[in-house]
Formats: C-alpha cells, structure tokens, sequence
C-alpha cells in the first residue's frame, strides 16, 4: 500500500453550483429572429406553462434540481460536504457513513467521492472525524495482502518467537515495530502504549503474541 486512507473534505454551496437556463433557450426572438420565428409563425404552446417554470432561477444539486426559492434544498436543510478519498466507496463504505450519527442525507458522486448532508443540531468537525474514524482504518487481511509485508512480518514473528510478550505494529506503508519482553512489566505497558498511540497517527494493525 503506498500511502494511509485519506478523506479530503470540501464545504458544498449550493448557490455555487447555481446554473441559470440562457435567456436566448427560453425566448428564441431575443437573439433577432435565430430560431426561425417571425411574430406570426410562434407556435401557440409556445408560451405554455413549462415555458414559464423554465424562467426561475435553478440550483442543481447532488440530490437534484431545485428552485432557488425552495426552502427543501440541501443548503437550507443540512451543513453539506463532498468527501473526497483515495480508497473506493463501495457499498459497505456508504453503509457505513450513514450509521455516523448526524448524517442525514448520503449520495456517492463516484469511486472516490461522496456527498453527505449533516444535521444543523451536530457538530460538522465531530461528524468528519467519526467518519474517517469509521473508513481510515484497514483490516489485517488488507495489510497483509501485501506479498513483501506479509514477509517481514513473517521473519519478525520467527525472531520473537521464544520471547512470551511481544506487540508488533505493521503500518500501512509495510514498515514493522515491535516491542518485547519476558514480562508483563511497566516497560512493556508503556512500550504497548506507544505503539498504540502510533497506531492512531499512521493506521495500521498490531498484532500480538499468544499471551499479549
């Protein structure tokens, strides 16, 4: 693996993504006669209600269209983000962000993008964070799905093998520290604890010995 899962997060304006129909779509004679129409030759639907409809101003959203005026758009509902990350979002990805609590509205854009729409009562930075908690993490068959990790983890697990306490973390990158000892004293507590305070910052997986 060459890098840690990441999430990159960017606030979504709704009214940045505004797209306004051209006035020349919705009156053809306003562009000299271009469409074809002389004043006697415009259809009689012509100025139908759709026609009419067309004229308010539009915002397209992750969730679909909406009048600007509408208080139902995801802007004036939720605190809105895209997700941006590096690792795909499968369907267990998605289940899992809509368990975060907060998360009110979910819409994966792509393989490395998704929408999400937090409740205005949650904390936005709260709600980021349990989600990279959640999906920033890998699992030990990830890890060690890496030929060349598996291996230095293999010949690390032979050296330590007569020894009865040892941790040992496998970062994401395949890098391996370990601490070890023949008992279970405060040397070892306190070596565990570093590697676990690491676990958070780099990723990874700890493994252990039969007797931890």
């Amino acid at each position: 693996m060459s890098k840690p899962k990441q999430i990159a997060w960017e606030s979504w304006n709704a009214v940045a993504e505004e797209m306004m129909l051209p006035q020349d779509m919705i009156f053809p004679e306003a562009n000299g006669g271009e469409a074809g129409y002389s004043e006697l030759e415009v259809p009689a639907d012509f100025f139908s209600p759709e026609m009419f409809m067309q004229q308010q101003r539009l915002i397209y959203t992750p969730l679909g269209v909406y009048p600007e005026e509408s208080c139902l758009k995801p802007s004036d509902r939720w605190d809105c983000w895209m997700g941006h990350s590096n690792f795909d979002i499968t369907n267990d990805i998605a289940d899992k962000i809509e368990l975060v609590n907060g998360i009110e509205a979910l819409r994966v854009m792509g393989r490395y993008s998704f929408f999400i729409g937090v409740g205005k009562l949650f904390e936005i930075k709260e709600v980021r964070t349990n989600i990279e908690k959640e999906l920033c993490v890998y699992t030990e068959q990830e890890i060690l799905s890496n030929e060349n990790t598996q291996a230095t983890v293999d010949l690390v697990k032979e050296q330590l093998k007569t020894k009865k306490y040892w941790s040992m973390l496998v970062s994401p990158e395949g890098e391996v520290e370990y601490i070890v000892s023949d008992k279970m004293d405060k040397i070892y507590l306190d070596g565990l604890s570093g590697l676990l305070e690491l676990k958070k910052s780099r990723g990874g997986i700890i493994l252990r010995g039969n007797d931890g």
